[in-house]
């Protein structure tokens, strides 16, 4: 089906340039190997999935009650301060071997699954393309079509985190000093994200 198709680009689109999801997948696969990686991009795939539907069932709902978009905010910014300071300051060294045993994988997908849920772009970017789908004339109404769409967009985003995954065994394989690089940088990453969340709030 087109909306299939149209989920699944969308979301491929969207999730391929670097981001907190992708980086973090990525150090992930550094650090825990290759299939807690993929355990982290399933949950990051699930949430996108419901994120997807919001957008299609509520969008006029989010645009007329901007103080939901600032509650998400403020619940936001703690959550990439306390990871960002976890992977700067406490994160251990990679290890070449992958010693993830069925625990430590579900944990990785409740973490692929939160970060996806604090993406603060995920909504609004479904918001528009979901407006612009209607103006093409691909959109149908009816609650299957919004579940094939939102089941191409998590497609699509696992596609995408696939390949974030296997560039993180990439990187370990060439350099372990690469890796604890990777680690700070997605660390400093989540502090900055969390100050311009913070900043936006007080202005």
């Amino acid at each position: 089906m087109l909306i299939l198709a149209a989920g699944f680009v969308l979301s491929l689109i969207g999730s391929l340039p670097p981001g907190i999801i992708s980086l973090t997948v990525s150090q992930t696969s550094i650090h825990r190997g290759l299939r807690a990686a993929w355990f982290v991009a399933a949950g990051a795939a699930f949430a996108e999935f419901f994120q997807a539907w919001i957008a299609v069932v509520f969008t006029d709902w989010f645009m007329q009650h901007p103080v939901a978009e600032k509650g998400f905010q403020w619940a936001a910014m703690p959550v990439f301060f306390v990871l960002g300071i976890h992977l700067l300051f406490f994160a251990k060294a990679p290890e070449v071997k992958n010693t993830t045993v069925l625990p430590s994988l579900r944990n990785q997908f409740r973490k692929g699954l939160l970060i996806s849920v604090f993406n603060l772009l995920a909504v609004p970017y479904w918001f528009v393309y979901c407006g612009w789908l209607r103006v093409e004339g691909w959109w149908q109404e009816g609650a299957i079509y919004t579940l094939i769409f939102a089941f191409g967009v998590s497609l699509g985003t696992l596609s995408a985190l696939g390949l974030y995954a296997w560039l993180g065994q990439l990187i370990l394989r060439r350099s372990a000093a690469m890796a604890q690089y990777a680690n700070r940088f997605i660390g400093i990453l989540f502090i900055g994200l969390g100050l311009k969340v913070l900043w936006g709030l007080m202005h």
